[in-house]
């Protein structure tokens, strides 16, 4: 994603599904060229793993491509996975009375993947059952707001307080306080985004003992 950020913000006229085909192509990967050949894409999601324990980690160029893939009709948008795609399952029960207080060093990121292989309840994706899902993804809102210090109690709070961007801050801030951040996986919040106020009503009501 940093190459395809370098490209596109050097161009704002590129197409990212034509750009991302013509990758596909020198790459010889026929079947996602001749997929994206066929077109009929109307929105594009982005999804990145921090990954702040790569070599080509920035938080500033991160911050900027937050700031530039923020559409899902236009340049994409773009969901950011703390510290990477696994986090979505960090889970040591549903719900889980731990989950606000989860965090990670970039020592711990190289590891990570054994380390929620180790805790997770969850060991296959046929465990995630639409009433799980909808547990994990309130506890997601509810960590937001745990780190944020701003509940997340309608949908006008939040498309108005929630953005990648504003998650990058708290993160940094969090990773310059203790060395840490937050394990929070931000994909599963795509269904907000994409059916809008009902479905986050409904994962909203959802209350834990």
């Amino acid at each position: 994603i940093y190459s395809l950020y370098d490209e596109m913000s050097k161009d704002r006229d590129l197409d990212i599904i034509e750009l991302i085909r013509e990758k596909a192509k020198l790459k010889k990967d026929m079947a996602t060229y001749e997929k994206l050949t066929m077109g009929g894409f109307d929105e594009v999601y982005l999804i990145f793993d921090y990954d702040f324990h790569a070599p080509q980690y920035s938080f500033e160029k991160i911050l900027e491509m937050a700031e530039f893939f923020d559409n899902e009709t236009e340049n994409g948008k773009l969901y950011i996975n703390y510290p990477m795609m696994e986090s979505f399952k960090h889970f040591k029960s549903i719900p889980d009375e731990d989950f606000n207080n989860y965090k990670i060093s970039k020592e711990e990121c190289l590891k990570y993947k054994k380390i929620v292989g180790d805790v997770s309840c969850i060991k296959h994706f046929n465990d995630i059952t639409l009433p799980i899902l909808g547990i994990m993804i309130k506890q997601v809102l509810d960590k937001y707001g745990f780190i944020s210090k701003k509940k997340l109690n309608n949908y006008e709070t939040y498309l108005n307080e929630f953005s990648q961007s504003n998650l990058l801050h708290l993160q940094n801030k969090s990773l310059s306080k203790d060395g840490k951040i937050f394990v929070l996986n931000t994909s599963i919040l795509w269904g907000l985004d994409y059916f809008g106020k009902d479905k986050f009503d409904e994962y909203n009501k959802i209350e834990f003992d």
